[in-house]
């Protein structure tokens, strides 16, 4: 019973839509079902124990769903058309084909042997019911939800035994899916717009604000990674929040993926002449441990732009060159181009590394002024862009760190 109870709460968080139905439902053991898997009778779910107890959680939640979709589709009451019983078995088929592939598209595992359908989502249960009556064999599926129930339920619905909702309208069963989609795609949203709100309230009570004052202003260079880490861990605690909202870290693939993205930082280094390769490849040393939720990506500018490379590791840091074809427009760089050429998605880090000298330089254009860039400046502490936050650290107190690296590790 306990894992009946796991595996139907997690349902209802994937199923709003028919989350009611669900709660309401009996799900019974019962050892004398045909195939030993499940059955449902339109009135409760049944399903054998031992079977049940031997499959994983994605086998268990895929086989309640299964039998779930079977009574919220009405498909053991539907078995007559225009006063013309259907062909069961057939009829069988196609709604083990519509639910299944629907279950797939929404994320969830289903073993080799389950009845599948090609282009299966392309159909209603009717429209494919009758594409498999017109085509020349039958379909046979090794494993079987016990449907034997199904004309008991007919037939009592018949008799005016059973009363029955919604036979008198067409029921889409893809639309049924495509709009519970759409419903846990605005809740998922609007709980983590709550959520956000509450980090970015709870982040402006921090006391680190205070302690190392505003970002721009002429700190000593050893709060610069503080500051950093500070701006980058008010998005990355969202996000970390934003994955963990998709039912308690269950897999559920959402339209489009949409609330699944895991997060990003973006890198883009000045490398207009000042700056060495030994001084970026410590600088990623510095800030990777920083972005310990994200993933990494580092890019050059200069007059031009060069594409980013995925950094994993600190073998990756090792390996990273700046772009040969820099050195012939090294004298000087434009930071309008940098801040365009970060991928256009808010939830994205944006960090720019520059010593900030014009030479003479190109600095962000007006309608800028919102993107949400970190500056990290070496070499000019008048250095003022139109958008984003300067963290300002001098050249010297780079190469300082750096040397004391490099002793640390000789000793």
């Amino acid at each position: 019973m306990d894992l009946i109870h796991e595996a139907k709460n997690i349902l209802m968080i994937r199923y709003p839509r028919f989350a009611s139905l669900l709660a309401a439902t009996p799900i019974e053991y019962n050892s004398h079902l045909k195939y030993h898997t499940g059955a449902t009778d339109g009135k409760k779910i049944l399903i054998d124990p031992d079977y049940f107890a031997s499959l994983e959680l994605e086998g268990r939640l895929f086989l309640l769903a299964h039998e779930l979709m079977h009574m919220q589709f009405l498909h053991m009451y539907r078995l007559k058309k225009n006063g013309k019983k259907k062909d069961l078995d057939t009829w069988n088929e196609a709604t083990d084909a519509i639910i299944n592939a629907n279950l797939v598209r929404d994320g969830f595992q289903i073993e080799e042997d389950y009845f599948t359908y090609p282009d299966a989502l392309s159909y209603t249960a009717e429209q494919l019911y009758e594409k498999l009556l017109n085509e020349d064999g039958k379909h046979t599926e090794s494993w079987k939800d016990d449907h034997s129930l199904w004309e008991k339920a007919f037939e009592k619905m018949e008799k005016g035994e059973d009363q029955v909702q919604k036979l008198d309208t067409e029921i889409d069963e893809k639309q049924e899916f495509r709009e519970n989609r759409e419903e846990r795609i605005a809740k998922a949203k609007k709980d983590l717009m709550k959520k956000k709100e509450q980090v970015l309230k709870e982040w402006e009570k921090n006391k680190i604000q205070n302690e190392l004052g505003t970002v721009g202003e002429e700190n000593n260079a050893i709060d610069w990674l503080l500051l950093l880490r500070r701006e980058v861990n008010k998005d990355e605690i969202i996000w970390s929040n934003r994955r963990s909202i998709a039912e308690n870290n269950y897999a559920y693939r959402l339209e489009e993926d949409e609330l699944e993205e895991e997060a990003e930082t973006e890198v883009l280094i000045d490398v207009s002449g000042s700056v060495s390769l030994n001084l970026v490849k410590f600088f990623l040393r510095m800030i990777k441990p920083i972005l310990h939720h994200s993933k990494l990506k580092v890019g050059c500018f200069n007059e031009k732009y060069y594409e980013m490379v995925e950094i994993k590791s600190n073998n990756d840091i090792d390996h990273f060159v700046i772009p040969k074809e820099s050195h012939k427009y090294a004298w000087t760089e434009d930071w309008d181009l940098a801040v365009r050429s970060f991928t256009r998605k808010k939830e994205i880090n944006k960090i720019i590394f520059t010593d900030g000298i014009p030479g003479p330089g190109n600095m962000p254009k007006e309608d800028l002024k919102n993107e949400n860039v970190i500056w990290i400046v070496y070499g000019n502490p008048n250095f003022k862009p139109c958008c984003g936050k300067v963290i300002q650290v001098t050249e010297s107190e780079l190469l300082g760190m750096m040397l004391s690296e490099e002793k640390g590790k000789i000793r």
